[in-house]
């Protein structure tokens, strides 16, 4: 495990800090250790709840590349996110408004059912009041 810890320390841009009280660190540090603790593990199951906000357009697209892999390793992952192209990389989606499941499905099964080119033009056109 101490090899990869010092990897995923590596992976979440932690390596500097490894020493420091986590209490010290800023927010954006304190988001990418949450993270990075959550994922060593390599559980069966990962629930993130909006795990890439804050984060650079780097680390985020390196994140989504680790937990599509992961996804292949077999882990059942749920994640809530904002980010309709987030969204589109997931085999199942679950659109959500004012806490009610208003769409389900698979990127490509809800935006042929509204007629939609993406999924955030798809969550509009299903909330249009």
């Amino acid at each position: 495990m101490p090899k990869r810890k010092e990897t995923f320390l590596e992976f979440i841009g932690l390596s500097e800090s490894k020493n420091k009280v986590a209490m010290t660190l800023s927010e954006g540090m304190k988001h990418r250790l949450s993270l990075s603790c959550s994922l060593v593990h390599e559980p069966e199951l990962l629930l993130l709840d909006e795990p890439t906000v804050g984060v650079d357009p780097e680390l985020r697209f390196s994140l989504w590349d680790y937990f599509i892999e992961l996804n292949r390793k077999g882990t059942t992952i749920v994640i809530t996110t904002h980010y309709m192209d987030e969204a589109n990389r997931c085999d199942r989606v679950g659109l959500i408004r004012g806490g009610e499941l208003i769409a389900e499905g698979s990127p490509e099964e809800l935006k042929e059912k509204t007629n939609t080119a993406s999924l955030e033009d798809t969550f509009l056109m299903l909330t249009k009041v």
